[in-house]
């Protein structure tokens, strides 16, 4: 199970004490939102202002669309930045 990186608690959203802005992250966990937990990328992520849905880090792929990183970085369409992150 992931936890919070600011107050380690497993919980997603609203509510954590010890973060900037309210809200728990997970950076950890390449399969959920590192904000809501859900399992979807790009739009849909209420707990963002940008209400896109960011993966925590690993497993090789985008963060931000769950796309497979390699040699071609540009292209993601819900990164800020239009490069797939990993």
């Amino acid at each position: 199970m992931s936890k919070c990186v600011h107050c380690g608690s497993g919980k997603f959203g609203h509510g954590c004490e010890k973060s900037l802005n309210g809200l728990h992250q997970h950076n950890t966990d390449e399969k959920r939102c590192m904000f809501c937990g859900s399992s979807s990328y790009g739009n849909g992520c209420l707990q963002t202002p940008t209400r896109k849905h960011i993966h925590g880090s690993g497993g090789g792929k985008c963060k931000y669309c769950g796309v497979l990183v390699g040699a071609n970085v540009m292209g993601c369409q819900h990164s800020p930045n239009r490069k797939h992150e990993s």
